[in-house]
């Protein structure tokens, strides 16, 4: 079956890169084609709480993108990505990212297919663990890649302000509607971004299940107090629809200080819920420290370590049989990212 599946997403990419490259080649613009291999070590607990070494893929990914220029003002735009697992046997060797078609004018884009939902895509690079195993969807519910989406981003105004939309359309006749909106302001020394999705079955949380539908509110914020430090900030609250009584609250602070090659990194997170599914009250909480390093070793190329610790309390994670235990577990990774 994987290799049928292999073999169909390869004849897929292509096909799509040949007929893409065929028809821009005639008008004059070729598609860019770019990748991420981003591949490590981690030292950490299995299943069965044995400490062990085992190899990491970092979300690496390959893909083909582009821009058509139309009449009138108008341009087609497009995109094909594929996540690539060249490190993890029990995972299809490719699985299907950020990919879309759409129209962009001067009043914004539309674009249609899978992609990241606006509220995900508002952590912006706060997160500097991201795609590690201090993740902060480890404990904040929302980073959801949707595959049935429509999305309308509006021009940027005043060279800083800009919102986006998106309708999630339900699969099914009795399911409903999901929506993700966000606004954002961009300067060159502060960010802030205010994000909620409605109806977003979304990626788990502190006890909320993985497929459940959600309310979600998200506000983001990064800065830079003085030159080579960026500060970032994320404050958020979930909670459940229908039959889902539980509410998550979580917040996310990090810091990372540059220099010409070297970059250090401290980040510090906790998701609680103060209600369960059934509406009782609750405690469970999942808290995360870490620390990191990275280093450029050239233009695309950059290595790095990571060790942080991750602590679960009374039903959260992977603390729920009982209700009522905790665990602390720490965590230690390495690895090596080149991108093109």
């Amino acid at each position: 079956m994987q290799n049928k599946t292999l073999s169909t997403t390869l004849s897929t990419t292509i096909i799509l890169a040949g007929l893409i490259g065929s028809s821009a080649a005639c008008a004059g613009t070729m598609p860019t084609i770019y990748g991420q291999l981003n591949l490590g070590l981690l030292n950490a607990d299995n299943d069965e709480a044995e400490r062990v070494w085992q190899t990491e893929n970092q979300a690496s990914r390959l893909g083909i993108k582009g821009e058509q220029a139309l009449e009138n003002g108008l341009a087609l735009i497009y995109q094909y990505e594929t996540g690539i697992h060249p490190a993890e046997n029990e995972k299809p060797i490719f699985s299907q990212r950020n990919s879309f078609v759409g129209i962009s004018s001067p009043y914004g884009e539309i674009i249609t297919g899978n992609f990241d939902t606006p509220l995900k895509a508002a952590q912006a690079k706060v997160d500097l663990f991201n795609d590690t195993h201090f993740d902060m969807s480890e404990f904040l519910a929302g980073e959801v890649r949707h595959k049935q989406s429509v999305q309308y981003t509006s021009p940027t105004l005043l060279n800083a302000i800009s919102a986006q939309l998106d309708w999630l359309p339900a699969a099914e006749k009795a399911a409903k509607d999901g929506y993700s909106a966000a606004l954002h302001y961009r300067s060159s020394l502060f960010e802030m971004s205010v994000a909620a999705d409605h109806q977003v079955a979304g990626d788990s949380g502190v006890l909320i299940g993985k497929s459940a539908a959600l309310e979600n509110l998200r506000v983001q914020a990064s800065f830079s107090p003085i030159e080579r430090l960026k500060v970032g900030l994320i404050a958020q609250q979930s909670k459940g629809l229908d039959d889902d009584q539980s509410v998550e609250n979580g917040w996310l602070a990090s810091a990372a200080w540059s220099a010409e090659k070297l970059t250090l990194k401290a980040q510090i997170g906790q998701g609680t819920a103060s209600k369960d599914a059934a509406g009782e009250d609750s405690d469970a909480s999942i808290r995360q420290a870490s620390l990191g390093v990275d280093y450029s070793l050239g233009k695309n190329t950059l290595a790095y370590a990571y060790s942080g610790i991750r602590q679960t309390k009374n039903g959260a994670g992977d603390t729920s049989t009982d209700g009522k235990n905790s665990n602390s577990t720490a965590s230690t990774g390495f690895g090596l990212k080149y991108k093109f």
